[in-house]
């Protein structure tokens, strides 16, 4: 079994594992604050309008308790309509097969042939999922997770280096690399 196969399996698997935690944690903010907004902004509302009750401020109120309530009906379907749950779970569902990918790849150096056979068509399942998901990343993102990679590649390795410019992803100065992003 080539060792490069399997380091590249490796880099590309936990290069995908840094965006899959990069877009888990960007959904469940926006998940989360849709559910905070959909449970303080009523409950202070609903207070204010208590406390306006037979005053000046209650015709304001109440505009403002539609507004409000539009508004809250539209971060909804926002919500909604770019289905956040649902890229929640395929960002969980990504990050573990990345992991368990990246992990494999350290135990196939003592697998017979037929079992790297196996394992390599099921990566091949996986990449594809994953191109899929990250079909409009940016070179900049695709680059940090590439770096991420690799100082995760050899955890407390220092001298691990970019296999194309041989520089070190603990010092980056933004380049022309095509992989890392760093100086050539």
């Amino acid at each position: 079994m080539s060792t490069n196969r399997l380091e590249q399996t490796k880099l590309n698997a936990l290069s995908a594992k840094i965006l899959h935690k990069k877009g888990l944690a960007k959904y469940e903010r926006r998940n989360r604050l849709v559910l905070i907004l959909t449970i303080i902004v009523p409950l202070l509302f609903i207070t204010a309008q208590y406390v306006t009750i037979n005053t000046e401020f209650e015709a304001f109120m109440n505009v403002l308790s539609f507004c409000l309530s539009m508004f809250l009906i539209c971060v909804s379907l926002i919500a909604i309509f770019y289905k956040y749950n649902e890229l929640i779970i395929i960002h969980k569902v990504g990050l573990k097969n990345n992991i368990y990918v990246a992990n494999e790849c350290d135990n196939l150096k003592n697998k017979s042939d037929i079992e790297n056979e196996w394992f390599f068509r099921y990566v091949i399942e996986i990449d594809n999922s994953d191109n899929d998901i990250f079909s409009n990343i940016t070179e900049k993102e695709r680059q940090f997770a590439y770096r991420e990679a690799l100082k995760e590649s050899e955890p407390g390795n220092h001298a691990v280096k970019c296999p194309n410019c041989n520089s070190s992803p603990w010092n980056f100065a933004k380049g022309n690399c095509q992989l890392c992003g760093n100086i050539k």
